[in-house]
């Protein structure tokens, strides 16, 4: 006798945009050991619906379901396409609301019950994976019925085509709303340099850091952006990592961007206009913050007008739109742009790296 996964709950049935549909609350585990994930192969599979898993995110719902003690998900959307593992005995009264009986061979072949939305999530919560324990948490769920695959497949583009993706910057916002400074600090040091930049008045870029939301007038520059711009400046060895605690790296890292407000002070009056507080522009002067702090730390000089001089030292450069680093892109760009200014910088004798360098090449 072959043996069934048989659950059993109560739903209430209606229609969503003319798809019929039961929405109910089940079992985790208990959805996950009902349906399947009909993945698209183009030789193996093409007439699949699904996108391929990513392992990976999929381990990462795993853990958010089992470690958080207040969480939420929408609900996972199901596809009855068997109409036989399905059955629904409505309650006495006539009213919309009755038991849904989902009953498929535990040894099935194809997909009787299809997973529209909500793959990585129930992935792992069966419990089959070794490692895994089931999820018995009950999460709201809706299976819907009588489509056919085609237009299963037109319901499954039109989910994921609407879900507009969660900007970044929003999502940084809200960690570091919801940890404490001094963890922040430790658990993402670059998020919390990045924070404080924008809400530091003392700092050039304050109020200037857009951080999702409803965008203000004159917060340009995404959270996100300069997060990864202080991620590449500390990211090589330097004498700004040797400093250790947090707050006296963003100090540093705070007299650097007032030099750059010095430096370049149309870029910040006007920067729309020009590149360096905009995509590889904004990335590039992060790099070159590496340098110009190495260089004033080396002589235990670490002020916004040392750090000035630093930068000063070297040719002016145009920043507009069409200027020397126009079509820079990336983070490659960002790096060629923080090579080509630091090699014209001067050290203490008054020579750039480029000089040397043409002299060194010209020697016979």
């Amino acid at each position: 006798m072959t043996s069934r996964v048989l659950v059993k709950v109560s739903v209430i049935h209606g229609k969503v945009l003319g798809v019929s549909v039961y929405r109910g609350f089940a079992r985790l585990c208990d959805l996950a050991k009902v349906s399947d994930a009909d993945i698209y192969d183009r030789e193996k599979n093409p007439t699949g619906t699904q996108r391929d898993l990513s392992p990976k995110h999929a381990k990462e719902a795993y853990e958010y379901v089992t470690t958080s003690d207040t969480g939420f998900w929408p609900e996972i959307v199901l596809c009855a396409r068997d109409k036989r593992s399905i059955s629904f005995a409505a309650s006495k009264g006539a009213t919309p609301c009755g038991t849904l009986t989902i009953d498929v061979p535990s040894s099935r072949k194809g997909v009787q019950i299809s997973r529209l939305d909500g793959n990585h999530r129930l992935y792992y919560a069966a419990g089959d994976t070794e490692g895994y324990e089931p999820v018995k948490r009950l999460v709201s769920f809706c299976i819907a019925h009588g489509l056919t695959l085609e237009e299963e497949i037109q319901l499954f583009r039109d989910i994921n085509a609407n879900q507009r993706a969660m900007n970044t910057s929003h999502l940084d916002n809200i960690k570091s709303r919801l940890s404490e400074s001094d963890a922040l600090k430790i658990e993402d040091r670059e998020l919390y340099i990045a924070k404080q930049l924008g809400s530091d008045p003392k700092s050039p870029l304050h109020a200037r850091i857009y951080e999702g939301g409803k965008k203000p007038a004159g917060f340009f520059i995404p959270l996100r952006g300069l997060k990864t711009g202080i991620q590449y400046m500390l990211s090589r060895q330097s004498k700004l990592l040797s400093l250790r605690e947090t707050d006296a790296q963003y100090k540093v890292i705070r007299n650097y961007f007032l030099a750059l407000r010095k430096w370049a002070p149309n870029t910040f009056d006007e920067p729309k206009k020009y590149l360096l507080l905009r995509g590889a522009g904004l990335w590039g002067v992060c790099f070159l913050g590496t340098e110009v702090i190495d260089r004033a730390l080396a002589q235990g000089k670490f002020s916004t007008e040392e750090m000035l001089d630093i930068l000063r030292s070297g040719r002016k450069w145009d920043w507009s739109n069409s200027g020397d680093f126009a079509g820079f892109s990336g983070r490659g760009g960002a790096l060629k742009i923080s090579q080509q200014i630091a090699a014209e910088f001067r050290d203490a004798s008054g020579v750039s790296a480029r000089q040397l360098y043409k002299q060194i090449m010209d020697m016979k």
